[in-house]
């Protein structure tokens, strides 16, 4: 029985000790979180009376006990249209990582807001076809002012671009031609086709990976509706389509060591640089993008001034940040019920700890 006193003596220890941290990305009346759960979310924090801080105030502060930290990635407009304004109403503080590429300087027209796989598909597009992504489903750098300047909500690093790179050579399948991903319509340069090939992918700051010369694409197209489409065992089929890639290896780069520390560099600065000239500080915080994360880019992103590191790993954190590994928590059920469970029980230290292990 001295056992049970003493698990329970040490949970009690250990209450509020852990600092939870929420993931969020749209808040909209369409979108899995709609602003009336947010404000739900709110309400019951403050009625429990705990307190939240900024990204930043975290990593050079620390934490007191019973505060929960609230993030939003991406930048959607939905953030400054339906967060914003709870954000003051319950006088909660929260940090927006960003994507600058799709940030214009001011809004000059409202859409109807979508959800971000289609917003993000349709930028990426227009970037092809025009050099520029900067699309209204993103807030504008006149809107992000606003929302700095009430000292609420803290603005840090998510990368310029937010894309992949392929991982390797090794065909996975084919696309059917329906397919509408941006990373996808990057990547193959384009509107996916039918019998184009697939490729591993993995967050671009997450390893060197390969570049595939985009004529390729157009050469396997060929191939496929001559040949693979015909080959009735899928097995078969994709070690026929492997055979043809292994013999056009000449449309196929392996990045550097050296090649892949310049994508990063170029792209984090171009992704620091935005931010820091519209308001005046100095970004020392990167969230990976996907939540993919490396030990090779962390040493890279070290010396361009990174301090800190945020992940999607689920758990809960020290009071004192671990600037390598801060973990969040995203759920896939944002109930009130549901989220009032994550926060009781990663705010405990040792609870969080063991969720973090189980998840």
């Amino acid at each position: 029985m001295y056992w049970i006193f003493i698990v329970v003596f040490i949970l009690f220890i250990f209450h509020h000790h852990g600092i939870p941290i929420f993931l969020y990305h749209q808040v909209n009346p369409k979108s899995k979180v709609n602003p009336e759960l947010l404000e739900e979310h709110l309400r019951w924090l403050s009625k429990r009376g705990y307190t939240t801080m900024t990204m930043s105030e975290y990593i050079e502060e620390g934490a007191a006990k019973k505060t929960v930290l609230l993030t939003l990635d991406d930048g959607y407009y939905d953030n400054y249209k339906y967060v914003f304004p709870l954000l003051k109403k319950y006088n909660m503080k929260a940090t927006i990582f960003l994507n600058t590429l799709y940030i214009a300087e001011e809004r000059t027209k409202e859409e109807e807001i979508e959800e971000n796989g289609v917003a993000n598909q349709k930028a990426i597009l227009q970037y092809i076809e025009t050099s520029c992504a900067e699309s209204p489903q993103y807030m504008s750098w006149k809107e992000i002012q606003e929302m700095y300047d009430s000292g609420l909500v803290d603005f840090q690093a998510h990368s310029h671009k937010h894309m992949a790179v392929f991982s390797d050579n090794k065909l996975q399948g084919f696309f059917n031609g329906k397919e509408e991903d941006c990373t996808d319509t990057y990547l193959y340069g384009g509107k996916i086709k039918r019998g184009y090939p697939k490729f591993k992918k993995r967050g671009e700051y997450t390893l060197p990976g390969i570049q595939i010369d985009k004529k390729f694409f157009s050469l396997f197209e060929e191939y496929y509706h001559k040949t693979l489409q015909y080959i009735a065992d899928n097995k078969r089929r994709i070690e026929e389509g492997q055979k043809f890639i292994e013999n056009h290896s000449k449309y196929f780069h392996k990045v550097t060591d050296e090649e892949f520390e310049t994508r990063i560099r170029e792209d984090y600065l171009e992704n620091k640089k935005k931010i820091e000239e519209h308001l005046g500080y100095e970004v020392n915080c990167f969230c990976w993008p996907w939540g993919h994360r490396s030990w090779a880019s962390i040493k890279i992103l070290e010396k361009y001034g990174v301090k800190a590191f945020v992940t999607t790993k689920k758990g809960t954190n020290d009071q004192l940040p671990n600037l390598k590994f801060i973990k969040r928590i995203e759920l896939r059920n944002y109930s009130l019920q549901k989220f009032k469970w994550n926060v009781r029980i990663t705010s405990n230290l040792i609870l969080g700890k063991l969720y973090s292990l189980v998840s």
